[in-house]
């Protein structure tokens, strides 16, 4: 009997994470917006159920395109309830009158204030204007992304600051990086990096 209620809580549980891994997917982007000139893709595979990767394309205006990828520390249910957390917080902040340093304190401020001191989250944060062909970037932290060029030639991403959650009123750093003709940027966890 005994047996038989631990494989019903066991099949509860299953059940509920099945739902809470369904919810996390529909955080994610299902669809890409048309920007001439440019193709934006993402795909997030989690090791277990749910996780705390997390990445974004949401449109701020018709000129502008904001890309993000975080990484929460940590695994399973606790880095899910953190990274829908950094999800709406950052769906509430991102308009065209919020400077991208100041968001991003901004984001950093909230999720110190509301996690514990061993919970942080990686993150990078850009701003892509499809008329200038410029990538605004902030790097907090999270692995950094490259941007390869036609050429063969590439560099590293890594402008920014301290990752989010750390301490309180940290300063960012942003760089404006000019895109050209071929030029592809690839962003990543660590899921990729510590993959076997």
């Amino acid at each position: 009997a005994r047996l038989f209620e631990e494989a019903l809580e066991k099949q509860r549980m299953e059940e509920e994470l099945n739902i809470a891994r369904d919810i996390q997917r529909r955080l994610l982007p299902a669809t890409y917006p048309a920007i001439e000139g440019f193709q934006v893709k993402g795909l997030n595979i989690p090791s277990k159920q749910v996780g705390g990767d997390y990445f974004d394309c949401i449109r701020i205006d018709d000129n502008r395109i904001a890309l993000t990828i975080a990484d929460v520390s940590g695994k399973g249910v606790p880095a899910s309830l953190l990274m829908s957390n950094l999800q709406a917080s950052l769906h509430s902040q991102v308009s065209a009158d919020v400077e991208i340093t100041k968001m991003t304190g901004r984001l950093n401020n909230f999720l110190q204030a509301h996690t514990s001191y061993d919970k942080f989250i990686t993150y990078f944060y850009a701003e892509l204007d499809v008329q200038a062909r410029t990538l605004t970037y902030i790097n907090a932290g999270h692995n950094p992304p490259y941007l390869y060029h036609i050429d063969g030639s590439f560099r590293l991403l890594d402008k920014g600051g301290l990752l989010l959650g750390m301490m309180a009123d940290m300063p960012y750093e942003k760089e404006t990086v000019p895109l050209q003709k071929g030029d592809l940027v690839v962003m990543f966890t660590d899921g990729v990096t510590e993959a076997k």
